[in-house]
């Protein structure tokens, strides 16, 4: 057999060593049986063992999945299989063995070749069953040519596929079959540093494959590989020496790549399919790992809690032994569960010591086993009087801090604060005789470890886990849900509640026993406890209001009551109080009733839980963002030259290590991590063209490890305002690098604790103590070089050049073999950093502050430069030219400033100023790329969540004044783009809204107009994994030029432009703007807001019979959904409307008065009064009658109306004499010539194009849609057109009840064909005559108006065809700009200002578009 094959390697060591197949890591050999199952047995451990067997890497199958397949288990290879094999098997290891003896003969490869041919053709055809389906390259041909894949080197390496299971037209699985190697995850030694496995993986995701299984094989090693096109790699390797005394591998191995689960039976139970469910498997066990940590945190901080009790119960003469801040507390259980994660992680790799000494007293692999026999032997309870796993953890955290260097056993000292026992001295304080003071029993400890090495998911059976099986990327994110939860002293008793598993609330006992008063019955009780947590408890997740209700009765027959109540308190009285809640209250992980006491700890919500989500982002998806964004940067020429791979050039491995890699909101560090792996693949290759692998050359995983390590300390950067997302960023990365002789990877000086979008830019504002320099004094009152004593810690230059050099000599791989680079002598120099920029670092902080203080506003202007001037008189007096300065000025600006205003988890902004933190980065003009995934906070949530002055910072000294309601996300751009060099890349995703509404033109748009060029984007894509059900974005870019030769690629289409819509750029450039013509024509709806006002309509009839006057305050109320669901579009509920009568006229109406004042009065004066005046001091009228549109509407008898958030975007025509809702947006015509506009497809192109979406429904703006669109002058045919539609489609609705959203449901369905359903093809008729009208009507009857079901913005609907959607929106932009100019011209002539002239969005953004006086000024009201 030909095919591909790599060159074969001389190891320093040769033989048939067991395990060297997984690239160098134990193997687990031995612990496999064959033959069937034993009795009581179940198939998921069955399972579990041959898989454990396997060396697995990436996403492998799952227990589960495998188990739902085979539930009686794997079935064993046939009779007469086994004999195949057994007879082919001896000549193909005299081969071996004759190879293996002199591979430095040719003769012996040349023999070895043909055995091997003759071995795998005889497995594949014979035992694996393929026949005459088994196709080698030479015979199919285009195999090769469909599956070819080169590397980026010159000359290019080349592999295409041996051959595949072929069946018809269907590829199964590519086979690739190389030369004898001692694993098939090591490097090729021909000049392309990837392995088999690895080509194997680029062959399936080549162009044209639609094949995702692979399988790799030398003769000896068996890989099985999953390659999906947008997944992660998957491959499991098995040893086919091993075939004997591992049966139960062997059986599974050949029954999975059987023809039956590659092309034959349905698609689910295909091997891809079974690949797709494991991973959805491993983000349930992701999702359960999370909840299931978050409980065993609760549990230790409530034993530390306990064990405080009794120190303090004893007389300890420091209190408790706990520290006073609570959250120390927190921070420190959640580091100690870190560490076991750390231990199991590197133990189950091989990565620690196995020597008995180190696994007897210092491992924690084999811990839970010996607890679990404990507690089945002395019960559990007899565990809570020892505390021996705690004191082998602290052991084990001090061995692996200062290392061990004992006779039997060398630990290397891995440093890092993870294990740094000083870090939290209270975890270590003892008493006067040496005993630790505060302790955690083996109790304790036996949950914490199964909730770690166990998954429980419901409806599953609890298995036991391997940290093998698990990504550093998991990890990251199973700690990430920690990060919005704090510790806290209880300051009265509180009892924790059944919920969701993980995220479970947490009430006074008084606050439930005040509810019991008035609520006597459990249903209502339950309902209230559950509208307190919604309210004051909002990430919290209870139980149902029936479930509770069940939950508070079924407590009052419990068995046990007393004993669970004695486990919590001895005294009577709590326990009567706690008793009839017992029902309600959730259990610890040991059983005992959640109740903590007055000064115990309890574990609660940060104030940014309620904003914050956290996703599980696969390492697919991580992977992706982080490959487009550094492709560029390690070829030149490479994507932004030409989109020609072939004259792609990789860098040297020195230029690989010159870059400068961020994510400046790094969270636990998946996008480093994915960083980190790819820059290293790179510089393997770089070294592999360059010669230079050296003793790693023959070390199995070695080059990757070593290039892992340097790419760590060289080249990546992270960020992140939260203390506890920067540890576990540090322990993601020192996971991913982890060496097991050598020290962890120093991160301290790349990975710091700030406010990415806080703090200075440029030394320059430093300089002058101004955050735009432009705008500073020319004289100044204080100078850095002018301080006297002070001058040398305030020389920026001087201090900058110090930083720099010792952050040179940090900038390499941890050795504590060579003095200078030890960790000793590292934490020295970081220690010297900090010190010498500390001084720099509090003048930088006041710039800031003073653009943050409440009472000055970040706005630029004569009040901002005369507090920068107040700034320098403060650091005149802090830093006076003779003797000693006086900072409380100083102290003052910086209080005022970094204070928050409203309530976070911060006492202080931590600002982070780049100039002083990276300085080699900034000298440079910035990083060469920035990726990530920016925490999203939706912008009318910025003020309440972070601070009306940080919002107006983002506006002024991020986005230079450009207002509107833009995302955080936006600003997380800017700063990105901002801290670029000349030819930097991003690579980002977020939501989205991104590339929509006012997040666009904050974000993307100003990116755009300052030279940023968008070369590849994903506008909307589902998230994914399960967890989360929301629509993302992706952006990369760059701010250097791009060729015209290199291909931009849109939603994985190649285009010739992206635009910052993250679709196709036409042939118009630049955004609409919004016209006179069309002012004051269309409205946002009333804000009611109180649900008081509204009624059945039973009730206001009723009303207005008693009193007819009733029914001029009593209306039906329109709002979206009725729009939309109802066949006759009308409202399903009426509402008292006092419009703007005064307090006296409304009264008069005695019904409804008395109605509102029952049902609205308590609410609306239950608000601020500074923030809401009207709904308090005008309790009786809707928060907005919308006065302007309802002028705008008197005369008419119909309106149109379109609902705000709709797939159909349809306008429909609706009586006026109603209230519409904010929900939808009212035109103040009745024309049809203006219904046949807005319901074309033309319009709805635009409205697509220029509206931000709600998940994936249209989310209609006036104000950016309709204001901006220039509509036809008004003909016949439209008139006759718009009638034509309005009768016929309400016929339909009417005669078959279908409402509008239903209807166009049926006519965008492209399953519903021609002649199923005539009024079907009647309204598709209209809508293709209707286009037609419009089209005449702007004189483009050119146009191809041919319909079709055609997809765009992921909406399938019935519309022209996608290049005629093109060529609509640039003709109706550049009618946009003819209009706005022409008005803007008219403006001038007149002396008048033009509403939306040329340039006031583009220059100055929404904020100059709302400077015209009209009323539909309205429709963009904040609330």
């Amino acid at each position: 057999m030909g095919g591909t094959v790599m060159s074969p390697r001389t190891p320093a060591s040769k033989g048939r060593t067991k395990g060297r197949g997984n690239g160098g890591r134990t193997g687990r050999a031995g612990r496999g049986s064959g033959g069937a199952v034993p009795g009581g047995r179940g198939a998921a451990q069955q399972h579990r063992q041959w898989l454990e067997l396997v060396d697995t890497d990436g996403l492998f199958l799952s227990v589960p999945v495998i188990t739902e397949l085979y539930p009686q288990g794997m079935p064993e290879l046939s009779r007469e299989r086994r004999e195949a094999l057994r007879a082919a098997k001896p000549a193909f290891d005299r081969a071996w063995d004759a190879w293996d003896a002199d591979r430095e003969s040719a003769a012996a490869l040349a023999s070895y070749r043909r055995a091997r041919d003759a071995w795998v053709g005889a497995i594949l055809t014979g035992v694996l069953g393929w026949g005459g389906s088994w196709t080698t390259a030479q015979e199919h041909p285009a195999l090769e040519e469909t599956h070819r894949v080169s590397s980026d080197g010159y000359p290019p390496v080349t592999a295409t596929p041996t051959g595949a299971l072929v069946r018809g037209q269907e590829v199964g699985a590519l086979v690739l079959i190389t030369d004898p190697v001692d694993s098939l995850r090591e490097v090729g030694r021909d000049g392309w540093a990837t392995s088999p496995i690895d080509r194997m993986a680029a062959m399936l995701r080549a162009p044209g494959s639609a094949c995702s299984i692979g399988v790799v094989t030398d003769g000896r090693w068996w890989a099985l590989v999953s390659a999906p096109r947008r997944g992660s790699t998957a491959s499991g390797v098995v040893d086919c020496q091993t075939w004997v005394e591992e049966p139960a591998t062997r059986d599974a191995f050949f029954e999975l790549l059987g023809v039956r689960r590659l092309v034959g039976g349905t698609a689910q139970h295909r091997l891809p399919a079974l690949f797709d469910r494991s991973v959805l498997a491993a983000e349930e066990i992701t999702e359960a790992l999370g909840a299931q940590v978050r409980r065993a945190v609760e549990l230790v901080v409530t034993a530390l809690s306990e064990a405080a009790r009794d120190v303090a119960g004893e007389g300890g003469k420091d209190g408790d032994g706990l520290p006073a801040d609570a959250h120390r507390v927190y921070e420190a259980v959640v580091t100690v569960m870190m560490r076991v994660v750390f231990l199991l992680f590197a133990e189950e790799r091989g990565l620690l010591p196995a020597q008995s000494l180190y696994t007897g007293g210092y491992g924690l692999a084999t811990v839970l086993d010996a607890l679990e026999e404990r507690a089945r032997d002395e019960g559990e309870e007899s565990m809570d009087g020892t505390s021996l796993i705690w004191h082998r953890l602290l052991a084990t955290s001090r061995a692996l801090y200062g290392g061990v260097n004992a006779e039997d056993m060398r630990i290397p000292a891995y440093g890092g604060s993870l294990f740094d026992p000083e870090r939290f001295p209270f975890l270590t304080a003892t008493d006067a005789g040496s005993a630790l003071l505060l302790t955690v029993s083996d109790r304790v400890m036996l949950h914490v470890l199964r909730s770690l090495q166990t998954a429980r998911i419901k409806g599953q059976e609890a298995r036991r886990l391997s940290f093998r099986d698990i990504d550093v990327e998991q990890i990251g994110y199973i700690y990430e849900g920690l990060l919005g939860y704090t510790c806290a002293r209880a300051a009265e008793t509180v009892l924790g509640l059944r919920g969701k598993e993980g995220e479970e609330p947490e009430v006074p006992l008084s606050v439930l026993e005040g509810l019991a008063e008035a609520h006597s019955d459990d249903a209502d009780l339950a309902g209230a406890v559950i509208a307190w947590l919604k309210k004051n408890r909002p990430g919290a997740k209870p139980p149902s209001r029936s479930a509770l209700a069940k939950a508070l009765a079924a407590g009052h027959a419990m068995p046990d009551v007393e004993s669970l109540l004695l486990a919590v308190t001895r005294d009577e009285g709590l326990r009567a109080r706690l008793r009839p809640w017992i029902g309600a209250i959730r259990t610890d992980l040991r059983g005992r009733p959640m109740v903590i006491q007055r000064g115990g700890l309890i574990v609660v919500e940060t104030p940014s839980r309620k904003n914050a989500g956290a996703h599980y982002t696969p390492r697919s998806l991580a992977e992706e963002v982080v490959r487009y964004a550094l492709e560029p940067l390690v070829h030149s020429p490479g994507p932004h030259e030409t989109d020609d791979r072939g004259q792609w050039r990789p860098i040297s491995s020195t230029d690989i290590l010159d870059l400068h890699v961020a994510d400046i909101a790094c969270g636990s560090g998946a996008f480093l991590v994915a960083a980190a792996r790819f820059l290293a693949r790179e510089l393997v290759e770089a070294w592999t063209r360059e010669g230079t692998l050296g003793q790693y050359a023959d070390e199995p995983g070695g080059a990757q490890r070593h290039a892992l390590r340097q790419v760590v300390a060289r080249c990546l950067y992270g960020a992140d305002i939260n203390e506890m997302a920067v540890e576990m960023c540090k322990l993601s990365l020192w996971l991913v690098s982890l060496d097991k002789d050598k020290p962890f990877s120093f991160v301290d000086d790349k990975v710091f604790v700030g406010n990415s979008l806080l703090g200075l830019t440029d030394l320059r504002q430093l300089r002058v103590q101004h955050i735009d320099p432009a705008a500073a004094a020319e004289r100044r009152l204080f100078e850095l070089d002018r301080t006297g004593a002070y001058a040398r810690a305030l020389d920026v230059d001087a201090v900058v050049n110090r930083v720099v050099r010792r952050r040179r000599e940090l900038a390499s791989e941890v050795d504590d073999t060579d003095p200078a680079r030890s960790t000793t002598t590292k934490q020295r120099l970081q220690r010297e950093n900090e010190e010498d920029l500390e001084v720099l670092t509090r003048v930088a902080d006041a710039v800031v502050a003073v653009g943050l203080d409440p009472a000055v506003g970040a706005k630029p202007g004569k009040r901002l430069n005369g507090a920068y001037g107040d700034l320098a008189v403060a650091l005149v007096r802090a830093f006076p030219a003779d003797g000693a300065g006086d900072d409380s000025m100083l102290g003052a600006v910086l209080e005022r400033g970094l204070t928050p205003t409203v309530d976070t988890d911060y006492e202080r902004w931590h600002c982070l100023h780049w100039p002083l933190a990276v300085p080699e980065v900034m000298e440079r003009g910035g990083f060469d790329a920035i990726v990530g995934n920016p925490p999203f906070l939706g912008g009318k949530k910025i003020s309440s969540a972070m601070g009306q002055n940080l919002r107006e910072w983002f506006v002024h000294a991020l986005a230079d004044g450009t207002a509107g309601n833009a995302d955080l996300v936006a600003y997380f751009f800017l700063r990105a783009f901002s801290l670029l060099n000349g030819r930097g890349t991003v690579g980002l995703i977020a939501t989205n809204t991104v590339a929509q509404g006012d997040t666009r033109e904050v974000g993307l748009d100003r990116m755009v107009d300052s030279g940023f060029t968008i070369t590849r984007a994903i506008q909307s894509r589902s998230w994914p994994s399960q967890s989360a059900t929301l629509e993302f974005a992706a952006v990369w870019g760059t701010r250097d030029a791009v060729s015209l030769r290199a291909a931009m690629i849109c939603d994985d289409a190649p285009v010739s432009r992206i635009s910052s819509l993250l679709e196709p750029a036409g042939r118009a450039e630049g955004r609409p703007e919004r016209l006179a013509e069309n002012a004051g024509a269309a409205f946002i709806g009333c804000y009611v807001l109180g649900k008081g006002f509204i009624l059945e309509p039973e009730e206001a009839q009723e009303w207005i019979a008693a009193d007819p006057r009733n029914a001029d305050v009593l209306f039906p109320y329109l709002n979206g959904e009725d729009l939309n669901s109802r066949p006759d579009c009308s409202a399903s509920r009426w509402v008292v409307d006092f419009n703007e009568r005064v307090q006296g006229e409304a009264r008069k109406h005695g019904l409804p008065w008395r109605h509102v004042i029952a049902e609205v009065r308590p609410e609306r004066l239950a608000k601020d009064v500074y923030k809401y005046p009207r709904m308090v001091n005008e309790w009786w009228k809707f928060y907005n009658t919308r006065p302007a549109m309802r002028k705008a509407i008197a005369d008419l008898d119909e309106a149109l109306v379109i609902a705000l958030v709709s797939k159909t975007a349809m306008p429909a025509r609706v009586p006026t004499g109603q209230v519409f809702s904010h929900k939808l947006a009212v035109f103040a015509t009745n024309r049809f010539t203006d219904q046949a506009v807005l319901s074309s497809s033309l319009h709805l192109m635009w409205v697509m194009r220029y509206s931000s979406t709600m998940r994936t429904d249209l989310n209609y703006s006036p104000s950016d849609v309709f204001e901006t669109f220039p509509r036809p002058e008004p003909t016949e045919g439209l008139e006759a057109i718009g009638r034509t539609l309005d009768a016929e489609r309400r016929e339909i609705m009417l005669r078959r009840e279908l409402g509008l959203t239903k209807l166009y449901n049926l006519v965008n369905d492209p399953g519903l064909e021609a002649g199923t359903d005539p009024d079907v093809d009647r309204m598709r008729a209209i809508h293709v005559e209707l286009d037609a009208a419009v089209a005449a009507a702007y004189g483009w009857e050119d146009l191809d108006l041919t319909h079709g079901f055609h997809t765009y913005r992921k909406m399938t609907r019935w519309t022209v065809p996608p290049a005629t959607r093109v060529e609509i929106l640039d003709r109706l932009l550049e009618e946009n700009h003819r209009r706005a100019a022409a008005e803007a011209a008219a403006a001038a002539a007149s002396g008048r200002s033009a509403p939306g002239g040329p340039g006031s969005r583009r220059t100055r953004g929404r904020k100059a578009a709302k400077t015209t006086q009209t009323p539909v000024q309205e429709a963009t009201l904040d609330i």
